[in-house]
């Protein structure tokens, strides 16, 4: 028997990386927008005995909304990744903030009318 015996080669050329474009990066501010608004929604509960907490998630808020605007054109404008992640901080962000508005004025309300009371 002949020890040189090599299979026959039918033509098929070995299997080559395939060509994949490249993945469009993920916007920083619709992230940060994201993560603001959510701090902004778990310090909603908490800041009502804590006044910092309550200030803290305010400003986290409207820094929320902020990244989320600015976002939103760097996302249309150099064709990135992250609108829902924008979409998600701006709601996140006005809903805190709206809340925190809705509830300083009900503070507001019943501390002076509690004042008024009692003069």
């Amino acid at each position: 028997m002949d020890d040189n015996h090599k299979e026959p080669q039918y033509g098929f050329s070995p299997p080559t990386q395939s060509y994949a474009p490249p993945q469009a990066n993920t916007n920083g501010k619709a992230i940060a927008s994201l993560v603001l608004g959510i701090i902004s929604l778990i310090t909603l509960p908490i800041g009502g005995g804590i006044i910092l907490l309550g200030i803290i998630g305010f400003i986290s808020g409207i820094a929320a909304i902020a990244f989320a605007s600015l976002s939103f054109k760097e996302i249309k404008l150099m064709q990135m990744q992250g609108r829902g992640m924008a979409i998600g901080g701006l709601v996140c962000g006005i809903v805190a903030t709206s809340l925190n508005v809705l509830a300083f004025v009900i503070a507001f309300v019943i501390g002076f009318t509690t004042a008024m009371n009692n003069a």
